[in-house]
């Protein structure tokens, strides 16, 4: 089954799109909040900026709305999909403990230490992603939350989908320009 048949006959940008890309924070997890001091927390009673975020994917970072629905859809199809965060992996380890089938669906994680360079200053990252898929760029859709990371890879050549997070709904309407579709959650994708 391809990626149109299952997900949308109508949305023409979908056509030859064999793998997916998947941001992570802000796209698929709702974690942004921590990452930009907007919880209300008080980060003094933590050693580190790292040790606050830490405890946060270990307790109480949880998945967007239809985010783990459309990953099912996705793997029980058999469509290729990984995550490519500048998140590192031991950071968000704890989040993957307690929602151990993101690891049983996902084909594998890329973070920005492994493309040596963080996502809004070099493409590297969905490049790498792209060829661990064995696919094209053009055979791959990235779906992306923040802004200079979708204008990175759809000025790589990449077709981008710009996800909705509260964090970063001040730069909407360039993530909306850069992007081949606007989505609020990933409900939208599914027929």
């Amino acid at each position: 089954m391809t990626l149109q048949e299952l997900l949308s006959p109508e949305k023409e940008y979908l056509i030859g799109k064999k793998a997916i890309i998947f941001d992570m924070d802000g796209t698929l997890i709702d974690s942004m909040m921590y990452w930009r001091r907007n919880a209300g927390d008080d980060i003094s009673q933590y050693g580190s900026f790292y040790e606050y975020l830490y405890e946060k994917y270990s307790t109480v970072i949880e998945p967007k709305p239809h985010a783990v629905e459309f990953l099912k859809l996705l793997h029980d199809n058999g469509i290729k999909f990984c995550i490519a965060s500048d998140t590192p992996r031991k950071l968000s380890e704890g989040f993957f403990k307690r929602h151990p089938y993101f690891n049983d669906l996902i084909e594998f994680y890329a973070d920005s230490d492994d493309a040596g360079a963080y996502k809004y200053h070099s493409p590297k990252i969905y490049e790498i992603a792209a060829e661990k898929l064995g696919v094209s760029k053009e055979e791959c859709l990235v779906f992306e939350d923040n802004m200079a990371s979708a204008l990175t890879a759809s000025n790589a050549g990449f077709d981008v989908v710009g996800v909705y997070d509260f964090e970063n709904a001040d730069n909407e309407e360039t993530i909306r320009n850069a992007c081949v579709d606007y989505i609020y959650d990933m409900s939208e994708m599914m027929k």
